[in-house]
């Protein structure tokens, strides 16, 4: 059986919009949230043959992570390894807010937030350091099957550039919808090939 590897953005919380930094505080996820998360579990059991579920220890993560392992009575593995972005002072601030605050660094943010923290957090390239190893290991865990990871948007259009070998500075290019598919290849040289981007396909069962 071959590997690939699902990586799904949790679903709606408050603070989606405008664009927040949220980070690590640990929202629920909302009324529509939760309805994504179903629908996107449903849809995940119908096209995939889900062999391990891992997530971010953040309850919108878990509880989306849930709405696919129900049925098939498999755990969900939490890893802090997983979790989201570390925005210190910026977090629960609104892009605006934060430009505000701290105008100087948020515009060196802006440009590559791949060497440029926001104050007191992690830049995005501490981020990928953490993720991928994390992935790595997971992965080498499992032969075969589709490998379910439940994460953040930030997450995982870092993880997105680095099999792309494209440069942090651009992560503003990359978009992420609550409960957004990916599907990601594991070829037997040990190489990925990304055969789904941000697929959304289930959210018609959500409305």
């Amino acid at each position: 059986m071959s590997l690939e590897l699902i990586l799904i953005r949790h679903g709606a919380v408050p603070g989606i919009d405008p664009p927040r930094f949220r980070g690590r505080t640990d929202l629920a996820l909302t009324d529509l949230g939760k309805a994504q998360a179903l629908a996107m579990g449903e849809w995940v059991r119908e096209h995939f043959t889900v062999t391990a579920i891992h997530a971010s220890p953040l309850s919108r993560c878990i509880d989306t992570a849930n709405a696919i392992a129900g049925p098939l009575a498999q755990p969900v593995r939490a890893s802090m390894d997983l979790t989201d972005c570390d925005y210190g002072r910026w977090t629960g601030l609104t892009h605006r807010e934060a430009a505000a605050r701290d105008p100087e660094p948020f515009r060196a943010w802006q440009r590559d937030p791949g060497i440029n923290p926001p104050p007191d957090g992690e830049t995005l390239r501490q981020v990928e350091v953490r993720v991928t190893g994390a992935v790595h290991a997971i992965l080498r865990r499992h032969a075969g099957g589709s490998v379910v990871l439940v994460t953040h948007d930030a997450v995982i259009r870092v993880l997105v550039l680095n099999l792309l070998q494209a440069p942090l500075s651009h992560y503003a290019s990359l978009r992420q919808d609550p409960t957004a598919v990916n599907r990601i290849e594991v070829r037997a040289d040990g190489g990925y090939r990304i055969a789904l981007l941000n697929s959304t396909a289930h959210l018609s069962r959500a409305a």
